[in-house]
């Protein structure tokens, strides 16, 4: 994982996700602290093995306490890696800390928040995942917030989805939030 080439530590966190999700109280930590890693392709292969030793019963309490410090972190792309990496998780206790992404500087933090936040599924998300498909100015943000409010198949969000089908000035956003009202309107009947 210490390796100077990129390549082996891209391949060292891939193999640690091979192993299961028993390895994550010995290899979670070591991954955690790859997200910080200056290669793009170790921080990815660091967030896949992440989720990838999680299997369905979440991650650690030591795992998810060093991925909301990560997402603190000044490194944008650290922070980006740490919101991915608690998507795959779907760590409850990272709830406050995804919140508080949502407003971070970076599109690509506060797009993994939402994913993250949606993966929780949580109902008291609904309001701040709204907020951010009618008031964030990052397209990408928009789409993931239509997706997630679709998925959550909650009524209340209907009024905000319409608004975006009919008015944003993307049109990607606009068929996201078209799927998602058909998602609830379908699931209703």
């Amino acid at each position: 994982l210490r390796d100077p080439d990129p390549l082996v530590r891209q391949y060292s966190a891939w193999a640690l996700g091979n192993l299961g999700e028993k390895a994550i109280d010995q290899a979670g930590t070591a991954l955690v602290k790859m997200l910080s890693d200056p290669s793009e392709a170790v921080k990815s292969s660091a967030v896949q093995a992440l989720g990838a030793i999680s299997g369905t019963q979440g991650g650690t309490k030591t795992v998810a306490e060093l991925l909301v410090k990560a997402l603190r972190e000044p490194d944008a792309a650290t922070r980006r890696a740490a919101a991915q990496a608690l998507a795959s998780l779907e760590v409850a206790s990272a709830y406050p800390a995804l919140l508080r992404a949502l407003s971070d500087p970076d599109a690509g933090v506060r797009q993994g928040a939402i994913a993250a936040l949606g993966e929780l599924a949580d109902v008291h998300a609904l309001p701040f995942i709204r907020d951010r498909l009618l008031k964030d100015p990052d397209v990408g943000v928009r789409v993931e917030a239509a997706f997630r409010l679709g998925k959550f198949g909650d009524q209340r969000v209907l009024p905000a989805l319409r608004s975006a089908a009919a008015g944003d000035a993307d049109a990607g956003v606009r068929r996201w939030a078209a799927w998602g009202v058909q998602q609830i309107e379908g699931s209703a009947n």
